[in-house]
């Protein structure tokens, strides 16, 4: 088995596997799979690559740098040239790379769903049932002076309420209500005195 051949076999494997993952990503059809697949054969082809630079060096150098006057060939400054601008420009987010890098997802892309924000009838529904089980009151006593949602996932609701009888003493409460996972819980909460 010559290694020259298959290190140049594997490159082109490779290859076919990342330009297939890469433009269904650039699309905007990826999903879980994709992005792993293109990513592991991503390191897969780095991998190959060196080991086709260091099987094909002198053909690489012979391509680089001419054997009669010693100096670099023609053949490397373009595509140098076109490596600089490409890394410069996406780096510096010109107009022009920006709009192209994401030009096939706006043509073809799945539309992410938009997360609605939650109406105040609703903060103010999770809130009393949370702080009802949580605090051991009678959800009907539970008053609030502010519920507010703070990012995504965090409610703070600040209020008094009653215990649940016999003891229908009332206090004044703090609580932070996270989303985690499909479940509101409370994570953390304070109470004193009215």
């Amino acid at each position: 088995m010559k290694s020259k051949n298959l290190v140049s076999l594997s490159v082109a494997a490779v290859f076919a596997v990342l330009s297939v993952t890469g433009l269904l990503i650039y699309l905007g059809q990826g999903n879980h799979t994709i992005d792993h697949t293109h990513a592991w054969f991503g390191v897969l082809f780095f991998g190959a690559a060196v080991f086709h630079i260091i099987n094909n060096w002198s053909s690489i150098k012979g391509y680089s740098v001419s054997r009669r006057t010693n100096s670099v060939q023609r053949e490397l400054i373009i595509p140098s040239l076109i490596t600089v601008v490409f890394v410069v420009g996406i780096a510096a987010d010109w107009p022009v790379f920006k709009d192209l890098a994401n030009a096939g997802k706006k043509a073809f892309g799945r539309g992410k769903p938009k997360k609605e924000a939650l109406s105040q009838t609703a903060v103010d529904s999770i809130a009393r049932r949370l702080i009802a089980d949580h605090d051991k009151v009678d959800a009907q006593s539970i008053r609030f002076d502010t519920t507010a949602v703070l990012g995504e996932n965090v409610i703070v609701a600040q209020g008094t309420a009653s215990h649940a009888k016999p003891d229908t003493t009332t206090f004044r409460f703090t609580d932070v209500l996270s989303l985690e996972g499909n479940q509101w819980k409370v994570v953390a909460g304070q109470t004193g005195p009215r």
